[in-house]
């Protein structure tokens, strides 16, 4: 689950990613499209989850990045260990003629949620 959040601290959605299953290091395809002006820094929230059939989903860690949006336009990543365990890597491309950031997320070494 991404989220933005805003100057006053509201959350904002941004979206969620597919599901990827039977791994502890996801890489997820979904890629997500932001608005941004480029003079402040983004805050983004991420929160995984560990999906089954068995019930609700439980939640295996998130992170809160702040992405530095004054980098050149070549892409860049930015990591964050998440609380929960793993890290979290999200590549960041900037596009300032269009005013947005493209974002794509991978996860490594998250905990376990067996037995919980």
């Amino acid at each position: 689950v991404v989220k933005t959040l805003s100057e006053d601290g509201k959350a904002v959605d941004v979206g969620k990613t597919e599901v990827v299953t039977k791994t502890l290091d996801p890489t997820w395809t979904t890629r997500f499209i932001l608005e941004h002006d480029f003079e402040t820094t983004l805050h983004v929230s991420v929160a995984v989850f560990h999906k089954d059939d068995k019930g609700e989903p439980k939640p295996m860690g998130s992170a809160l990045i702040d992405v530095v949006t004054m980098a050149d336009s070549k892409p860049f990543t930015v990591s964050k260990g998440m609380k929960g365990g793993g890290d979290l890597f999200v590549k960041v491309q900037k596009y300032e003629e269009k005013g947005t950031l493209h974002l794509q997320m991978k996860g490594t070494q998250l905990k376990s949620t067996e037995g919980l």
